[in-house]
């Protein structure tokens, strides 16, 4: 008579009624944690892109399919999933600052960054400012001011931004673009690329040039209008 598997609790998979001594070679149970923790945070960042910081672990679970325990074995409070969400997102933000201050032109370091950052978010769709007050982010976020003051610094000494501008207004110009980056790119991104020109010409000390951005036309407006609150010109 051959014997009867072992029975798991409601919300519980395989791999939580798996324990190490079991039938499974050691080997086999390391890579099963790994890739399990990878669906895990992959669920998560999909129901992050989605709406935030708003989901439950039973929501992560769930989408990733793994059993409840899985989560929470991983990742013993929903702080620490959203931790771990935050790190990568801070190490890539603090490797381009890092980047656009080893610019071989100092006085283009500023530009160089803030293009690369718009650019990066149009391309990850990640609503970043919901990680900033991260715990983990700390540290990564101080040196990560720290080195964007020092750009905007090498920006002054070139001739490239009024001396008044403070770290705390490229902060408000990197945090508004982002929010228009969001409700353009996907519809009409020549929007924000416009505006950013036109914000970076701002900066100048003797700003007067064109912005190298065409026109926003009437169909851009229209389509963004089409999908979103945005304000009829016509």
């Amino acid at each position: 008579m051959s014997p009867t598997p072992a029975a798991t609790s409601p919300g519980t998979s395989q791999d939580d009624a798996a324990r190490p001594g079991a039938d499974q070679p050691a080997g086999r149970l390391r890579c099963d944690a790994a890739r399990n923790r990878e669906r895990v945070l992959t669920a998560a960042m999909e129901l992050y892109r989605e709406r935030g910081s708003a989901f439950t672990m039973e929501e992560v679970a769930s989408r990733a399919g793994v059993g409840i325990g899985t989560v929470y074995r991983r990742f013993p409070t929903r702080q620490a999933l959203l931790d771990e969400l935050a790190r990568p997102y801070f190490e890539q933000l603090l490797s381009t600052a890092r980047a656009a201050r080893a610019h071989p032109v100092p006085a283009e370091r500023l530009e160089v960054l803030v293009r690369t950052m718009a650019e990066r978010h149009a391309a990850s769709g990640l609503r970043s400012g919901r990680m900033w007050d991260r715990t983990v982010a700390r540290p990564l976020r101080d040196e990560y001011l720290r080195t964007v003051d020092l750009i905007l610094a090498d920006a002054r000494a070139g001739g490239r931004v009024r001396p008044e501008i403070d770290l705390r207004d490229i902060g408000v110009l990197i945090w508004t673009l982002s929010a228009l980056v969001e409700a353009t790119d996907r519809e009409a991104p020549v929007i924000w690329r416009r505006h950013l020109d036109i914000m970076l010409e701002g900066l100048r000390p003797d700003g007067h040039r064109p912005p190298a951005t065409r026109p926003i036309e009437a169909a851009d407006w229209d389509r963004m209008a089409a999908t979103g609150p945005v304000l009829q010109l016509r």
